[in-house]
């Protein structure tokens, strides 16, 4: 069921495909826009004699679930349509109600939208640096089991974001620059604004894509440490008991003539001697800082 706001100037209706389909009357370009929300793919807008129109593709994280809400827009003269997205352009149309002033053209509401979608995107992405953060900090005592997990669901979520705002930037850049004189004298200053903002969201998304590399780097050195420190540990090990190994070949020989093993203190004294190389082995390599 269709949903009508009034904005000061222009009537705004939000519907479904079909409803947008069966509407009555002459919508140029109304087939060309059907074919992109079937179904859509990322976020464009196409300025033709009489009409501007587009698709938008929203990524949201919710505990680490993509879930993309998906729209088109139709631009007229004096309405705007929004097809799809029932469920949640009517919170976002809200807030833009609460801001709307003075008289206000479909492309203005138009800016409004797509200002207001991605204006708490920032705060999203701090707390994605954050939750970064945390995990260099436990990176640098214990490595987790799930860390590549970790860095591929990151990734994913980076990567939808990177290409959302590229696109959002490009959409502000077509709209600035006036194609076919469609836009008011002040209106392509504040597309400029627009997609400065997207280019600073998109280059804050490219700075915590360097930083999963980052981590990546510092969970390897970790990993190498983890095992140089066995591989230091058994090498140890090994060095220590290589004398008691050239003792007990040494005496495992078991010749005739051998006088130690006819003396009465043979045993104890190979297992004092033992027991010195032992301390004295462990005392060096302390010392060298090996153990």
């Amino acid at each position: 069921m269709s949903q009508l706001y009034h904005f000061p100037g222009t009537e705004v209706i939000l519907m479904n495909q079909e409803e947008f389909l069966s509407l009555p009357g002459d919508y140029p370009y109304r087939r060309n826009l059907m074919k992109s929300l079937t179904p859509i793919h990322y976020c464009k807008i196409e300025i033709f004699k009489g009409c501007i129109q587009g698709t938008m593709k929203i990524p949201r994280y919710h505990k680490n679930i993509l879930k993309n809400h998906t729209f088109g827009f139709y631009l007229l003269k004096d309405q705007m349509l929004l097809i799809g997205a029932e469920d949640f352009l009517p919170t976002v149309l809200g807030k833009i109600t609460e801001t709307a002033g003075d008289e206000l053209h479909p492309n203005q509401i138009l800016l409004l939208l797509l200002e207001t979608l991605i204006s708490e995107d920032v705060l999203h992405l701090l707390r994605q640096e954050e939750q970064l953060t945390a995990i260099e900090e436990n990176l640098l005592h214990n490595i987790p089991a799930d860390f590549y997990e970790t860095i591929i669901r990151y990734q994913k979520q980076f990567s939808a974001y990177h290409a959302y705002y590229e696109q959002m930037m490009n959409m502000g850049d077509m709209m600035q620059a006036d194609i076919c004189h469609l836009l008011s004298r002040d209106e392509p200053a504040a597309w400029q604004l627009f997609s400065n903002r997207s280019q600073r969201l998109h280059d804050h998304v490219e700075l915590l894509r360097e930083y999963l590399v980052q981590l990546r780097d510092l969970y390897m050195a970790q990993n190498d440490k983890q095992q140089n420190k066995a591989l230091n540990f058994l090498t140890v090990v090994t060095a220590i008991f290589l004398p008691l190994s050239l003792i007990t070949g040494w005496y495992g020989m078991n010749f005739v003539h051998m006088p130690e093993l006819a003396h009465k203190y043979s045993y104890p004294v190979v297992i004092c001697l033992s027991i010195i190389i032992i301390i004295l082995e462990i005392i060096f390599f302390r010392r060298k800082k090996i153990l």
